[in-house]
């Protein structure tokens, strides 16, 4: 029998009530990465992470009452630190008299499998997310049409020149944009369009033109240092989407008040020569446990407030241009912000980046 539990694949571990290791067979050592010297008299503890350790308390209060706990999923800690997903069976060890005197217990990594339901449901939320997309922007396109042309018509009738028609022509704009985003329907739609040579610096000042008196009211000043004028070659429709992305996840993180700073320098990188836009807050910042899901689609961090979609299709976007989109956040207090840095290549991508269109 000791043979074929140390030859076992899986994880097979006993202890104590008192949560102290008495055996540890190969597979367990292969797990861990502890070997059964390092880990024979010590506590199971060791491979449980801090936030997790009151489940051993729970375990072991289950055990005594002489119950069995069947593929319990939960995370364990390897030797290295790594955290990894796990599911665990657990039983009662009895002596001669039925007295229960400790636990077995058989572990497997299941870190692989729980990615791959993670990644069907995440697919399937997708899927119906671009179905209520499509239908919104059906549903929204008639009364968009209606205001596009009586923006149209007001405008006939305002004089040239004044502050009233130039406020219509940024109206229409806007209505154009949203037009579109209507029909690109949150990224889920492919934009057929002809990418072309656009300024991203006036761009930029396109979008920071129609924040910026919700901006200041909100207590927020605004600085602009762009430097690089060259073209780059994008399709403006989405650019604006994902600038306008940036630029309202900055003002949601300073509900108080305080600075974006919105920069453009030359910059060469992987991706080539290009521009690097900065969109710099002095928000609250974002957890470091967040940092690696913000791009992640459903995931946000501003509760009810938040669909997790807009950084997800932002990053669409900027890389089905060959470019680059990263976060650095802290929340340090008294240096607290988030910095997004969006790279974009002076030419359009090469290769097959051109294809990799949101929702394609």
């Amino acid at each position: 029998m000791a043979a074929i539990i140390d030859s076992a694949d899986d994880a097979i571990i006993s202890k104590d009530l008192n949560g102290i290791v008495i055996s540890w067979n190969e597979g367990a050592s292969k797990l861990f990465g502890y070997s059964a010297d390092e880990m024979i008299g010590q506590p199971i503890l060791r491979v449980i992470p801090e936030e997790l350790e009151y489940e051993e308390s729970k375990i072991l209060k289950t055990i005594r009452l002489g119950e069995q706990i069947s593929h319990f999923e939960t995370r364990r800690k390897k030797k290295s630190g790594e955290v990894f997903e796990i599911s665990v069976t657990i039983s009662p060890i009895r002596d001669e008299t039925g007295t229960i005197i400790g636990a077995s217990k058989i572990a497997r990594e299941i870190t692989d499998r729980k990615r791959v339901e993670r990644l069907l449901v995440q697919s399937e939320k997708l899927a119906a997310t671009g179905r209520m997309a499509a239908t919104m922007a059906h549903e929204i396109n008639n009364p968009l049409e209606s205001l596009m042309n009586l923006i149209f018509l007001a405008r006939q009738d305002s004089a040239p020149g004044g502050k009233v028609h130039d406020y219509l022509i940024t109206a229409e704009g806007e209505l154009e944009r949203l037009t579109h985003l209507a029909r690109q329907t949150l990224g889920f739609y492919r934009d057929t369009g002809s990418p072309t040579e656009v300024s991203l610096n006036q761009l930029l000042e396109s979008v920071i033109s129609v924040y910026s008196p919700k901006l200041l009211a909100a207590g927020i000043t605004i600085e602009k240092h762009f430097d690089d004028q060259r073209k780059v070659f994008i399709r403006r429709g989405e650019f604006l989407q994902v600038f306008s992305n940036l630029i309202t996840n900055a003002a949601d993180a300073m509900r108080q008040g305080g600075k974006l700073s919105i920069s453009t320098h030359e910059s060469v990188g992987p991706w080539g020569d290009g521009i690097e836009t900065v969109v710099r807050d002095s928000g609250s910042g974002i957890r470091l446990e967040h940092i690696t899901q913000i791009f992640e689609p459903f995931f946000t961090t501003k509760g009810e407030l938040g669909t997790g979609i807009g950084l997800w299709v932002a990053k669409q976007l900027v890389e089905s241009r060959g470019g680059t989109i990263s976060v650095a956040s802290s929340t340090e207090q008294g240096n607290s912000g988030t910095t997004v840095t969006v790279a974009i290549p002076y030419g359009p991508p090469t290769g097959h980046n051109e294809t990799l269109r949101a929702g394609g």
